[in-house]
């Protein structure tokens, strides 16, 4: 194989230091953008009004929503593993191996054995 399968392997969109950087250049233009209509000296209403403004604000509400979603399934899958783990160190407590159910030697119950069909014990 041409790459490590127990490396996970990510596309850029999906890695959080990658959306953390979208994110933080999408704050820089909305902020360049948003410093550049104060000093032209417009007022809050005009920058409202400003569809330039609007767009890269909608941009970065999006980005914002990306980091907070990634974040939020980091946060899943580890409380994911604590649970696990969790669960195994119960299991690994002293727990002994189960016999298998059914209760005979070859785990297929006490029903007899293989040719006693009709004959009495």
């Amino acid at each position: 194989m041409w790459f490590n399968a127990e490396e996970q392997i990510k596309m850029g969109s999906e890695d959080r230091e990658v959306r953390a950087r979208q994110y933080e250049k999408a704050k820089a233009v909305y902020e360049a953008r948003k410093a550049a209509i104060a000093e032209k000296g417009l007022d809050e209403k005009a920058a409202e009004k400003d569809a330039i403004l609007r767009n890269l604000g909608a941009k970065l509400k999006k980005a914002r929503g990306r980091v907070k979603a990634i974040e939020a399934a980091e946060a899943y899958v580890k409380e994911v593993a604590a649970k696990e783990t969790k669960i195994k160190k119960k299991d690994s407590r002293g727990k002994k191996a189960k016999a298998p159910a059914g209760g005979g030697k070859d785990g297929k119950g006490d029903k007899g054995t293989k040719g006693t069909k009709g004959k009495k014990k």
